[in-house]
């Protein structure tokens, strides 16, 4: 994973591993403005699809054509938004030239390793609709055991996939999968807390708009640094 090594080894300090979710806040903090842009942009890409639902009375095909791009467009505009985040927490510059170069540099691999993975999860869930009414009790759990077990592993697929855009869906699926099975418990409580901020987001509508997804998306990414660096794939430098 070249992309911590090289830019986390030396500044993962003591109070980052004893203290990530404080440390995640401070930043919102001190990066507001930029991780509320970078929120914006990514809820944008969420507009045509609410567009097609909210008015039933467009044509179908456009509503369609609405709907397929918020689905396609997202998948790099979440990659985007974990590198941003990647960025800030490293306190680098952020401007517009540098999120065109990531989207650039991110946005193929993000269709191809990111996007398979919500695919499963929806073809899981079509499955188990599918199964229930025909009684096939081992079937239906096994099914929604691997669901389970795949939205479980979802806590690091973000983060995972900034730090190596170029591996495939199968093998940052293997990585998150790995890093769950051995951290289940901070695993829950990221998951719990990251849905948790989403809800509160979305119940006040603006800030799922504003800020609820970037800084979700800052949790996650916060606490795989500091199950990596438990694992030894980090150095901890000095506080």
């Amino acid at each position: 994973m070249a992309l911590f090594e090289e830019f986390e080894a030396d500044v993962l300090s003591e109070e980052t591993l004893r203290r990530p979710i404080w440390g995640a806040f401070a930043l919102l903090r001190d990066q507001l403005e930029r991780l509320v842009a970078l929120n914006v942009g990514w809820a944008l890409q969420l507009m045509p699809a609410l567009i097609a639902l909210a008015w039933p009375a467009l044509p179908l095909g456009l509503r369609l054509l609405l709907v397929a791009y918020s689905a396609l467009a997202l998948m790099p505009a979440t990659a985007l938004l974990f590198s941003g985040v990647v960025r800030l927490n490293r306190q680098e510059p952020l401007d517009l030239a540098t999120l065109r170069d990531e989207l650039r540099r991110l946005a193929l691999p993000s269709l191809w390793t990111l996007a398979p993975l919500p695919g499963l999860c929806g073809l899981l869930c079509l499955l188990i609709v599918v199964v229930g009414p025909l009684q096939l009790l081992l079937l239906d759990v096994l099914l929604r055991l691997a669901l389970l077990v795949l939205l479980f592993s979802g806590v690091y697929w973000g983060p995972l996939f900034v730090a190596e855009p170029r591996q495939g869906a199968w093998s940052l699926l293997r990585w998150a999968s790995r890093l769950a099975w051995r951290y289940p418990l901070p695993t829950a409580c990221s998951l719990l807390l990251a849905l948790a901020v989403m809800l509160i987001g979305y119940l006040s509508v603006a800030g799922f708009f504003l800020i609820a997804p970037v800084l979700a998306a800052l949790l996650l990414w916060r606490r795989t640094l500091v199950l990596l660096a438990r694992r030894g794939e980090l150095k901890v430098g000095v506080p």
